[in-house]
């Protein structure tokens, strides 16, 4: 058994299909994972092209997630509560509070997702980002802490 599976059984969560991950980039997963611990965080947010072109099903309500620390350590487990499709350019004061990182404001949200979505569209899929784009919008709770 794994230190995921191992932290599953802990949780007493009957949990059988996950996914285990950090958020962002290793060098500021421990600064968002903290965001979530402390329960700013209870939203995030993905290019919906990336999941179309990697063929990656959409995330659902009921899904979990164990959420990572940058040694790769699980910290806590998520559920997701509500997923939304919204374009990018549609993105609410709201969501981005929800979100819960930097000052909470709709223009950090919109600087910090265009800077990551612009990297990921010219690595991933060599296109050019613009704020037409689709993205999903999964609101989560967490379930289980360590």
């Amino acid at each position: 058994m794994n230190t995921i599976e191992k932290f599953i059984k802990q949780s007493g969560l009957n949990i059988t299909k996950y996914e285990a991950y950090y958020y962002g980039y290793k060098e500021i997963a421990d600064q968002i994972l903290q965001c979530l611990l402390n329960g700013d965080k209870r939203a995030t947010t993905g290019l919906k092209c990336l999941y179309d072109a990697e063929n990656e099903a959409l995330p659902c309500v009921g899904d979990y997630s164990v959420i990572l620390d940058s040694n790769e350590e699980p910290r806590c487990i998520t559920q997701i509560t509500k997923v939304e499709i919204v374009r990018f350019k549609d993105i609410t004061e709201e969501y981005a509070y929800i979100e819960g990182e930097g000052d909470k404001s709709l223009a950090y949200w919109k600087k910090e997702h265009e800077r990551v979505f612009t990297k990921e569209c010219r690595e991933d899929l060599d296109i050019e980002f613009n704020e037409e784009m689709e993205c999903v919008c999964e609101y989560f709770e967490v379930v289980y802490i360590a």
